[in-house]
């Protein structure tokens, strides 16, 4: 339980990392940034303040949340073989959740970073 607890506590802190960068960022970005590239070129600018930019930051959390509604549906759909093996699937579904969450809140603060 002490894991699980401490891996969701993980999980929502790095999925707030990015809505935290485009605070701090947010000063030091130009009026318009780069929302959309066609190789390397950028070929679509918005506000910083757009509704887009604000929902760039949100990627992290949108993860978070998906594998949970995931986690949740399924466990509700395969109950039966979920009571059987609840250890296993409950480090498994951690874990996953985790790396997703990363992997969201990487790629949304990797483009707030290259905003600036």
């Amino acid at each position: 339980m002490f894991k699980t607890k401490l891996t969701m506590i993980l999980s929502s802190v790095v999925a707030l990392i990015p809505v935290a960068i485009y605070l701090f960022l947010y000063s030091k970005m130009p009026d318009t940034v780069p929302i959309h590239y066609d190789g390397n070129m950028a070929d679509r600018f918005v506000s910083k303040a757009s509704l887009e930019v604000i929902l760039q930051s949100g990627l992290g959390c949108l993860g978070f949340i998906i594998m949970k509604l995931l986690q949740f549906l399924l466990q509700k759909a395969f109950i039966q073989s979920s009571n059987e093996h609840s250890a296993a699937l409950s480090k498994i579904w951690n874990i996953a959740i985790l790396v997703v969450t990363v992997v969201f809140a990487g790629i949304s603060s990797y483009t707030f970073i290259r905003m600036v």
